[in-house]
């Protein structure tokens, strides 16, 4: 069987241009209503129930079935799983399990790069910070407001509203200070 998918991103092709593109390969064309990434109903039913084995499934661009590279290897994996093939109008590419080896695994390869990445990138900064002496997290409050509103809450002859307005120490502030 052949299906053809839309969804109204409009990068590349307008939503009549996709429809225009898909209907020289299938008339069978399944629409999403919103571009969201979240709750892609239509493209879940058809990865889910209507896909089988030896259907090919039209878009035009690969953004319109994927949002991330992530996304797409989990699509394609989906695609290989059930001996689906995936045709790119815009890239003049199949994308089936016979060409896995090449293009499937490359994006499986750049996913787990890009995921490196950001491990490498974010560890090396979070160094670079403590080498210069810098403690990380939230930085702690030890001026002379917290001083004072401690004082006079200790005083006793303060209601919080009192050291709020004169400290501008929150109620929170001052008793997270108190159980240290």
């Amino acid at each position: 069987m052949k299906y053809g998918y839309i969804r109204p991103v409009t990068i590349n092709d307008s939503v009549s241009e996709q429809i225009k593109k898909l209907e020289q390969y299938t008339n069978d064309i399944i629409k999403e209503e919103h571009a969201n990434n979240k709750k892609r109903n239509e493209l879940d039913a058809l990865l889910n129930f209507k896909l089988t084995s030896n259907d090919v499934l039209y878009i035009t661009d690969l953004c319109i079935i994927a949002d991330t590279t992530k996304h797409l290897v989990d699509i394609l994996d989906i695609f290989s799983t059930k001996g689906t093939a995936l045709y790119v109008i815009n890239l003049n590419k199949t994308i089936t399990e016979n060409g896995k080896e090449t293009f499937i695994n490359t994006l499986h390869d750049i996913t787990d790069f890009q995921s490196d990445i950001v491990k490498f990138r974010t560890r090396m900064g979070l160094e670079n910070y403590t080498r210069e002496g810098k403690s990380l997290g939230r930085p702690k409050r030890d001026d002379k407001n917290l001083r004072d509103a401690i004082e006079m809450y200790m005083s006793k002859k303060y209601t919080l509203d009192e050291i709020k307005a004169k400290t501008n120490i929150s109620r929170a502030t001052l008793y997270r200070h108190l159980d240290r």
